[in-house]
């Protein structure tokens, strides 16, 4: 098929490869962000003297080919994050070993369910004596790593996660160096060069369409502006497709909005704390045998404090340290204000590392905090999928009359939603579809 007018709704990852990708094959494309940055999910700052502060996406799961693509074609310097995860519970500390091997034994099991779906919270209530010591482990990884809640996470999906996340080494962890943005600078750029063309803070309020004829109302700083195209790469987040207001399609693409409505948007609280000195590296655990330093703490999860999980920026020595809730955690403290969020973390790194309240607040340089349930063009962190979800995920990736595509990190059927490599995934993929007139 000849060449054609696209237009992206969304500079995400994965609007950003669409964007990529259809340029590289000679598309008219015109890129429509609400925000004003690139990135979406992806929100890095740079501030001098330090170390990129991620307050979206950080790491890179896994060895994605649709990420290690990027870092290759560019050169940009990434390194594996440390795989130390320790678990604090009782005042006593678990190393890595003590840690990985109940997880990884509950995990196993979950192969063993067949084709039935349940909550994760089934699961393991049906297993309660065999996962007795593993059952605050294993929910507090399911819940903070898929922002899910036990009750509501469906095991199909979770069995699909895993076994993606197999295929790619998914144990390890990456991180870029110059920052995860410098990512979507060089897809931007590069989308740029070929001849798209970008408009940031402009909200796209209205979607009409007809077959091989989209139109699409913005709303920016100059006013009411309207853009026309063949076809468009819609990669608006999760909540904002069920949320059948958010933005207006003329006619309505009911179908969407009603399998939006089966999956569900998980929530994170992530704060990054820059402090004076890494106090941490100093710290004396208690442990089953001879106590343990600081000095090569990954990362640390405690189901006793209202932020659960915590880490460092290992191998690199920085005094940067993230708190991380996800899931249900995260829901009980999400209407939060900021102060109110601090107050948790003093107390929760009080808690864990047994430091004085006051030397940790004397300490304390600066704090980022991004509360993305409170952000008006996300609403929400990742998704999920919920029990019997994963049939709603494939009617949300599937184009309407060769004219709407779908992509974001929502549509990635392949095991690899919530993460950046999936959302590129599907950008990829919607590219694909409009280049192939599928």
């Amino acid at each position: 098929m000849g060449n054609r007018d696209v237009l992206i709704i969304g500079a995400g990852a994965a609007g950003l490869a669409a964007a990529k990708e259809l340029s590289d094959a000679g598309h008219k494309v015109t890129v429509l962000e609400a925000r004003g940055r690139i990135g979406g999910r992806i929100y890095t700052i740079h501030e001098p003297n330090t170390i990129p502060i991620e307050l979206g996406a950080e790491f890179i799961h896994g060895r994605a080919p649709e990420v290690l693509d990027v870092l290759h074609k560019s050169g940009f310097l990434f390194y594996d994050a440390t795989e130390r995860h320790w678990f604090f519970h009782d005042k006593t500390l678990k190393d890595s070993e003590e840690f990985w091997e109940p997880l990884s034994k509950t995990m196993q099991k979950l192969k063993d369910v067949g084709d039935r779906d349940f909550s994760f919270q089934d699961f393991l209530n049906r297993h309660a004596n065999e996962f007795k010591e593993a059952k605050s482990i294993a929910t507090l990884f399911v819940e903070g790593f898929h922002a899910a809640k036990a009750e509501k996470i469906g095991v199909q999906g979770l069995i699909r996660a895993n076994l993606a996340s197999d295929q790619i080494d998914g144990d390890h962890s990456f991180r870029v160096v110059s920052g995860y943005d410098s990512i979507c600078n060089w897809l931007h750029d590069h989308a740029l060069s070929n001849g798209a063309t970008f408009h940031l803070n402009s909200v796209v309020e209205q979607i009409h369409w007809r077959k091989n004829h989209v139109r699409v109302a913005v709303r920016s700083s100059k006013g009411s502006e309207y853009y026309e195209a063949s076809c468009a790469v819609i990669t608006l987040p999760l909540s904002l497709l069920s949320h059948s207001g958010a933005v207006e399609f003329n006619p309505e693409i009911t179908d969407k909005h009603i399998a939006a409505k089966k999956l569900i948007m998980g929530n994170v609280i992530k704060l990054n704390l820059l402090f004076k000195e890494a106090f941490w590296e100093n710290v004396k655990f208690q442990t089953k045998e001879e106590p343990k330093d600081g000095w090569n703490l990954g990362f640390i999860h405690s189901p006793d404090v209202s932020i659960p999980t915590w880490w460092t920026q290992l191998p690199i020595r920085a005094p940067l340290l993230v708190g991380w809730a996800g899931g249900s955690q995260a829901e009980k403290i999400m209407n939060s204000s900021n102060a109110q969020l601090l107050d948790y973390a003093f107390d929760s790194l009080q808690y864990i590392y047994g430091v004085p309240r006051k030397r940790i607040e004397d300490l304390l340089h600066t704090n980022y905090i991004h509360n993305w349930h409170d952000d008006p063009f996300t609403r929400g962190a990742y998704s999920y999928v919920p029990v019997h979800g994963l049939e709603a995920q494939k009617e949300l990736a599937l184009p309407i009359e060769k004219t709407l595509f779908f992509a974001g990190e929502a549509t990635n059927t392949d095991g690899h939603l919530g993460t950046v490599h999936g959302a590129i995934s599907t950008g990829l993929r919607a590219a694909r579809q409009i280049v192939g007139n599928i």
